[in-house]
């Protein structure tokens, strides 16, 4: 190449020859980019791929290997690499090479998920000497063969537990014959054990039913879930146990029936504990390692022996390190709990529950945290809570409202809002078409862009990522939010206060005389923050905003009934963007599978013109799709969130239906004529990519 190209042009190149299956092109973009230093893992990754579909098996692991021994990658991605290498072998029956290949996997990343699991699959287990549960005791002379025999005669009697009482086995001893017998490992009851909260939570399992049927989740490694049982051996339990967390990767460990029952007792204390609550965390979230941060809404989180400080500053690290949007307190007088539940990927779950008597004093503590009236129970109020980890430099804010309800509770809704740097535009899930086009028009001197779509779709991520895309010391950007919940370098935020009558129409107003390039405003919430944003698109400015509407052609009609005149609404706006979020299948667990005739054709139906290709590649066994499973790195199979979009980019058409008043109905029919794609099939697209499924895309789009 005498000119040589960007990685995301050869990349570009390389994915649409790989989507016309023309892999020895891809092939040879891949080894010119490879020769001339692009070598990210993308581009190895396609490299591989390719040659996979050219059934060049064998020279695909002997490229890899070749790769990670002339790159430095980073662990985890080397990790990847090595573990693609390592199947190979796998599926070649040269277990000693894979092996050896997964246990680099482990070095370079102990979490990579399954590692532990493929590596003891792959090593000889030592066949039990024994014959029975207590030869070890027999062997040992602990016991006799008639003393053994009295034992086992008693019908309906714990043969551990008689051992260990009546004839003074020691507990150990009985572990090891214990263990001889079932080839793994014997677990005892230790006091110290964390109880493993995810496993408990995700099934809610009853501690009657654990005792009965005498097995226990005792902890969860990668994708492997551990489990103690009093007979391992049951392999009709563990196909129970399997169904009830969703994976097959269950890995059982012996324990005795006393031991089970002690560590329930010790569990299901911690649950519904109040007083236990905090300690139920690592010691790194605990208060002593919270201070407060910020100004007006400083927390001093002291008192560290108090039980109630503790917890709340436990809840709110737990709920930032899982990575929660929103933390619900509801305490209940009916059945005497207040439960704590947290809406993870736009979902609530119950996270954990306490006794009554603390939802006050858990209450006035975060109303004091936020600067509120603690003695107000009677009317809603909201603020702010600031809070720091020291030991990461890390400050995390949340916004907090409480809501009074029945027998003068209150609930507390706190919503953890975004920190740290905004979203790469690449990092969207927006369609490559999508992508170039939308990176297009934000680069544009002037005009108006709207990103649109209910609450808790993704809109101010969206925005500030477009934004960030055109930071740069050349232009001065003006925002208004609230709240301002992502903060950039180089851009001036402001912070609204309607109480005050800093509204967005007059902060938008200011800013027109602050010199702007570019001005973001969090929401056109009225007629007259409308007609002053259409005004500045006109005069020389690029205008974000957002807006709450389904689609982007009813964007359209929706400004034009906050009389904005038409013929400057039409020659301002650039584009509308709306979009959803869905939930994506767990990487680690989905199932491939290929749908029938049947469903081919009603997805057909839902995508409409445009569906003829994806149908060839179905019956031509071109296309795969995937559903969720559920394993115990997911809840119920899904795991993330991806945007799904609908681009509305205004042209010649689409001005004449604006300046013409016309409806939603014919505007959208000018966008999909144009080449628009609706909400429902940029979903579809994803499905096809194994992203997703058919009902989140149903559920976001209707």
């Amino acid at each position: 190449m005498d000119n040589p190209q960007s990685e995301e042009q050869l990349l570009s190149q390389a994915w649409n020859l790989f989507a016309k299956d023309d892999y020895a092109g891809v092939l040879n973009i891949c080894r010119s980019g490879y020769s001339h230093g692009v070598r990210s893992y993308d581009m190895v990754r396609l490299m591989l791929d390719s040659l996979n579909k050219l059934g060049k098996v064998q020279e695909q692991a002997e490229v890899t290997l070749k790769i990670l021994g002339e790159n430095d990658y980073p662990p985890k991605v080397a990790a990847k690499l090595y573990f693609r290498a390592g199947l190979i072998y796998l599926h070649q029956d040269n277990h000693q090479e894979a092996r050896s290949i997964f246990e680099k996997v482990r070095i370079l990343d102990p979490d990579f998920p399954g590692i532990e699991q493929r590596i003891k699959a792959l090593t000889p287990r030592p066949v039990a000497s024994s014959s029975s549960r207590y030869s070890h005791l027999l062997e040992k002379n602990l016991i006799t063969a008639e003393q053994l025999s009295a034992v086992l005669s008693m019908e309906g009697k714990d043969s551990d537990a008689l051992l260990l009482k009546e004839y003074k086995i020691a507990k150990k001893d009985l572990g090891d014959s214990l263990a001889r017998f079932y080839g793994t490992e014997f677990v005892p009851f230790s006091a110290g054990k964390e109880p493993p909260f995810e496993l408990f939570e995700k099934r809610r399992l009853d501690p009657d039913f654990l005792k009965r049927y005498g097995w226990l989740p005792f902890a969860q490694e990668g994708n492997t879930i551990t489990v103690l049982m009093t007979n391992p051996f049951d392999l009709g339990r563990l196909d129970e146990i399997r169904f009830i967390y969703g994976t097959s990767n269950v890995e059982a460990k012996v324990t005795l029936a006393g031991d089970i029952e002690q560590y329930i007792e010790h569990f299901y204390k911690q649950f519904s504990s109040g007083e236990d609550l905090a300690a139920a965390f690592d010691e790194d979230v605990e208060s002593a390692d919270i201070v407060a941060a910020g100004e007006e809404n400083e927390a001093e989180l002291s008192d560290q022996d108090s039980e109630v400080v503790r917890m709340v500053n436990a809840l709110l690290v737990e709920a930032w390190r899982k990575n929660v949007s929103d933390i619900h307190i509801e305490p209940n007088p009916q059945s005497r709990y207040c439960m704590f539940r947290f809406r993870l990927d736009g979902t609530c779950y119950e996270f954990r529950k306490v006794r009554l008597p603390l939802a006050r004093p858990i209450v006035s503590r975060l109303k004091i945290m936020a600067s509120l009236d603690i003695a107000e129970r009677r009317l809603p109020q909201d603020g702010k809570i600031k809070i720091k980890l020291p030991d990461r430099n890390k400050v995390v804010e949340y916004r907090m409202a409480t809501i009074p309800t029945l027998e003068g509770m209150e609930d507390v809704v706190l919503r953890v809002l975004a920190s740290g740097k905004p979203l790469p535009l690449d990092k969207l899930g927006l369609l490559p078409q999508n992508k170039a086009a939308f990176e297009k028009l934000i680069y544009k001197p002037y005009g108006l862009i709207l990103v649109v779509g209910p609450t808790g779709s993704g809109k101010t991520t969206t925005l500030h990522s477009a934004v960030s895309y055109i930071n740069t010391p050349e232009r001065k950007i003006w925002t208004a939010e609230d709240p301002v919940e992502i903060t950039q370098e180089g851009l001036r935020q402001v912070q609204v206060h309607p109480k005050i009558g800093l509204t967005f129409a007059s902060a938008l107003r200011s800013f027109l005389r602050a010199d702007p390039d570019v001005i973001m405003i969090g929401e056109m919430r009225d007629k007259e923050t409308a007609h002053i944003g259409v005004e500045s698109s006109l005069t020389g400015h690029l205008v974000l905003s957002t807006l709450h509407t389904n689609s982007a052609p009813e964007t359209v009609t929706r400004l034009l009934d906050m009389d904005l005149d038409p013929f400057n609404f039409a020659d301002s706006l650039l584009c509308v963007l709306a979009q959803r979020l869905v939930k994506t299948l767990c990487p680690n667990c989905k199932q491939a599978y290929t749908p029938g005739n049947e469903e081919i054709e009603e997805m057909g139906l839902e995508f409409g013109l445009g569906w003829e290709v994806q149908a060839r590649e179905f019956l031509e066994g071109k296309r795969t799709l995937y559903r969720k499973v559920g394993c115990g790195q997911c809840v119920g199979g899904y795991k993330g969130r991806v945007g799904v979009h609908e681009l509305m980019v205004n042209s010649s058409g689409i001005k004449n239906q604006i300046k013409h008043r016309k409806p939603t109905e014919e505007i959208r029919a000018q966008a999909v004529a144009e080449g628009m794609l609706t909400l429902k099939q940029d979903g579809m697209m994803k499905v096809l990519q194994g992203l997703t499924d058919m009902d989140q895309v149903r559920a976001a789009s209707g």
